[in-house]
Formats: C-alpha cells, structure tokens, sequence
C-alpha cells in the first residue's frame, strides 16, 4: 500500500485514488491476449477495445485520439502513424504522443496491397494503445519488470510526519 503523498509531490493530484487504483493495478487475465512474436517466441498484449474501454472508465469519456501522421511505406512493407492522445481529468489535460505501426497485407502472390486503409487503422490502435500504455494501463503486460502490484490509498497525516509508507516499513 502506498499513499497519494508517495506517488507525487504536488498537492493537486491530476488524478482521483480511484482513478489511480485503475491505472496501476493488475490487468484482467480475461483481456490478455498473446500471439506469435516475429522472429519466435510469444508475445502478451491487450486489445484496442479493452484500452478504449478503460480509457472510458478512468476519464468517463473525456479523452480524444488524433492522428498527427502517417507513413506508407511499401518498400518497408509496413504503414507507421504517430498518435495523440488527450484526457481530461479534474480540470486538467494530459497529453501523449506515440507511434504505432502494422505490417501491409498484400495481395496473395503480388506485392499490391489488399487494404492500406486496414493497416492505417490498424496501426493507429497500436498508436493509441502505445499512448494509453504511457499513462501506466496495462503496464504489468507492456513493462512487466517496472510493474510492482499496489493499492493507492489518500495520504493521511502523521504526527510524526512519516507517510504511511513509511510507518508501515518502521512498524511505528
């Protein structure tokens, strides 16, 4: 457990405990999926749909995914966009920005594209996927090594001045 006071050190949190829980806490078994890595190996993710559902939950709504550019590159054999993600929380915005890509399909046999417009969309939900993993959703699938499974809690005040997290650590 660890107190709002051990997370940030401004007074004005831009987001609620509850809100907070929602972003670090430990991603459903349900919505974790996993699919074959290039080059071997698995791969864990979550999908655009459960991302979108969260960000719903965490900010009721009040967030917008843009698109800022795009690439087609054929040669490479992949579309790239770069993603902004806007969310509003408790008279703030906070904003991220990230690329997403998808290898083009091509038509069997050929290297004409079956659907550019597929892979575009495609490779913006990995944009805003990679932009809501910056706000901490899924961090246990995307930066298991960085992911430590709290539980947020209001920062209470202590005669002796010591967080919560502190006194738990000393026993006091």
């Amino acid at each position: 457990m660890i107190t709002t006071a051990d997370i940030s050190k401004t007074k004005d949190l831009i987001l609620s405990v509850e809100q907070l829980n929602t972003v670090i806490g430990k991603t459903p078994k349900k919505a974790i999926k996993t699919r074959k890595a290039k080059g071997g190996g698995t791969w864990d993710y979550v999908s655009g749909s459960y991302m979108k559902k969260q960000l719903n939950m965490l900010f009721g709504w009040n967030w917008d995914f843009e698109i800022m550019s795009e690439q087609i590159l054929i040669e490479a054999g992949e579309v790239v966009v770069k993603g902004k993600l806007t969310c509003r929380s408790n008279g703030n915005t906070i904003v991220k920005m990230q690329y997403g890509n998808k290898d083009i399909m091509f038509r069997s046999g050929t290297t004409k594209p079956l659907s550019i417009g597929n892979d575009l969309k495609a490779a913006a939900t990995d944009a805003l996927k990679k932009c809501a993993s910056e706000l901490g959703i899924a961090q246990d699938i995307y930066a298991p090594a960085d992911f430590k499974d709290v539980e947020v809690v209001e920062a209470e005040v202590i005669n002796s001045g010591k967080s919560n997290l502190e006194k738990l650590a000393n026993h006091d």
